[in-house]
């Protein structure tokens, strides 16, 4: 999972931003942490709409993308009238596993949220693919080569 430093530089990758709603706020005026999944998937959606990819086509495919692991590390509380930016990153895949990694920062860069999501591929019949179907595999390849590169951590960072 990313264990970004809240001064490490953001993460390179597509972003959104956010307006969060009072609605989404909790008792202690701050967005109830189940909303997070919610800003994640937000960026999720659009990073593969970007492509030309939805849950809607994968399924028109016979295809289903579940969600199988989503790790959330809140780093600071995230409160109403404000915008997330929200930003997610396509690791390498390996066999049919597509991992994303996340931030959520602030408007003036603080660090509010980091995640890691994993999602598999499953069939028409609700079958494990072990290799990525062609036009998810082109999708993929299609969001590596549109991401910016990683910059580059200084030895000082640790």
């Amino acid at each position: 999972m990313t264990r970004a430093r809240p001064d490490a530089p953001p993460l390179a990758g597509f972003t959104i931003d956010i307006p969060v709603r009072f609605a989404e706020c909790d008792a202690y005026g701050v967005v109830w942490h189940g909303h997070y999944a919610l800003y994640l998937e937000q960026v999720r959606e659009a990073l593969t709409a970007k492509h030309g990819f939805t849950a809607t086509r994968a399924l028109s495919l016979g295809y289903r993308v579940p969600i199988t692991r989503m790790e959330i590390r809140y780093r600071q509380a995230i409160l109403a009238d404000t915008t997330v930016r929200a930003t997610a990153r396509l690791r390498e895949p390996e066999a049919s596993r597509i991992v994303l990694d996340y931030e959520l920062r602030d408007a003036a860069g603080r660090l509010l949220a980091t995640a890691e999501t994993e999602q598999v591929v499953l069939n028409g019949d609700g079958e494990l693919l072990l290799t990525l179907p062609a036009a998810i595999a082109r999708l993929v390849r299609e969001i590596r080569d549109s991401q910016p590169a990683r910059p580059v951590a200084s030895p000082a960072a640790g």
